[in-house]
């Protein structure tokens, strides 16, 4: 049938250019250790499909932000996925951490744009076969894509966050049960879970929904910590055990004298929440990527007043603040000399194609005119090669 037709490859190439959905627009560059290099043409960014972090999920990911021209927390987050890799069992290979780091940067650098950018990257097990185990791939596999941030691929979708921020986000607590200890403390690529527990709260109006255990204490979200500030001012998130350890709660520990300092809060907690310490708050968050939404409500009870309040606004701006002055890694973007001089050798490369290949076009010209007796023709040839 038309719809199992046996392509060729020029025209499955086509069809994976004309076939792109317009959100594919808004992925930038793309690093493949596949390919060896970075491509900024969407249709090329895929994952091969006898590759192991496809076809079984062996592979673990972490992400980074993009500001103001500079990658902030690529250090931490690169520390994370080794953390995450060595329990995943993927071996690194000839992979470090300062290899990492530079290509994660070069691929910022090829999408050229110093805000408004999301980067995600990915380690597998690597390509070989379709068994279950890795013990036949042939190489650890790395990806890295940049992508706006109306790609909805990131820690939001794609909404305005500002609109979020305004008017803060209901949640609700959801029936998806919490994964093992192993899977929770490794940032892995299989998001079952992390996708149902979201789903469940759309389904009721809810933004990323909110897990508890069997004893009835309060996990994470579908992609981020969750916290409150209770009513003695303790900024209280559950410990990092059974849940991902969030770079994000972290960076809020980092920062919290000078919040204590003006009395915005009375310190920082991890203790065990339940449902119940959510709704008693005087505020709570979704806390990652970075940054943090307020929860305004918990399964339709309203958390203090209902309203986005003063801590969050104080966490926004210490958060804010942070990510313009540390653990900021400047990312290679050429300058304008270079891209002259890229300008020009791409020029070059183009100039000695024609030097090449066009000559050998005329001459296929001239010749096909001598024998043919076209005139016009020969005509032609002699007009492209003057």
């Amino acid at each position: 049938s038309a719809m199992a037709a046996c392509l060729s490859s020029a025209s499955a190439r086509q069809r994976m250019r004309s076939e792109l959905p317009s959100s594919a627009h808004n992925m930038l560059a793309f690093f493949s250790s596949h390919l060896g290099g970075i491509v900024t043409d969407p249709s090329l960014m895929t994952v091969p499909v006898d590759d192991h972090a496809f076809h079984r999920g062996h592979a673990v990911f972490d992400t980074c932000n993009v500001c103001d021209g500079a990658a902030f927390g690529l250090d931490f987050h690169l520390d994370r996925l080794i953390r995450s890799a060595n329990n995943a069992k993927i071996d690194l290979g000839e992979w470090t951490k300062e290899k990492f780091l530079a290509v994660v940067l070069a691929t910022i650098a090829a999408a050229g744009q110093r805000e408004g950018v999301g980067v995600r990257f990915w380690l597998g097990a690597g390509r070989g076969d379709f068994y279950v185990s890795s013990k036949n791939c042939i190489a650890t596999s790395f990806f890295v894509v940049v992508h706006t941030s109306m790609a909805g691929s990131g820690r939001f979708p794609p909404v305005q966050i500002s609109k979020l921020q305004a008017t803060g986000v209901r949640e609700y607590v959801v029936s998806v049960p919490m994964k093992p200890k192993l899977l929770a403390n490794v940032k892995s690529n299989n998001y079952m879970l992390n996708a149902l527990t979201c789903m469940e709260s759309e389904a009721r109006g809810g933004f990323l929904g909110i897990q508890v255990d069997d004893r009835g204490k309060v996990g994470e979200g579908a992609i981020g910590n969750v916290a409150i500030v209770d009513q003695k001012g303790v900024f209280r998130t559950p410990p990092f055990d059974k849940i991902l350890a969030g770079t994000t709660v972290e960076r809020i520990r980092a920062v919290q004298q000078p919040l204590i300092d003006r009395g915005v809060i009375s310190g920082v907690e991890f203790s065990e929440l339940t449902p119940a310490d959510i709704k008693a708050a005087r505020e709570a968050f979704s806390v990652g990527g970075g940054g943090l939404v307020p929860i305004v409500a918990l399964d339709d009870t309203d958390i203090g007043d209902g309203c986005v309040g003063n801590v969050f606004r104080e966490l926004r701006a210490a958060l804010a603040a942070d990510m313009q002055t540390t653990h900021r890694h400047a990312i290679p973007f050429p300058s304008p000399a270079q891209r002259a001089m890229s300008h020009l050798a791409s020029s070059a490369v183009a100039a000695g194609w024609w030097a090449v290949n066009g000559a050998c076009f005329v001459g296929a010209l001239a010749l096909g005119g001598w024998l043919c007796g076209r005139r016009p023709l020969l005509a032609l040839s002699t007009h492209l090669s003057a």
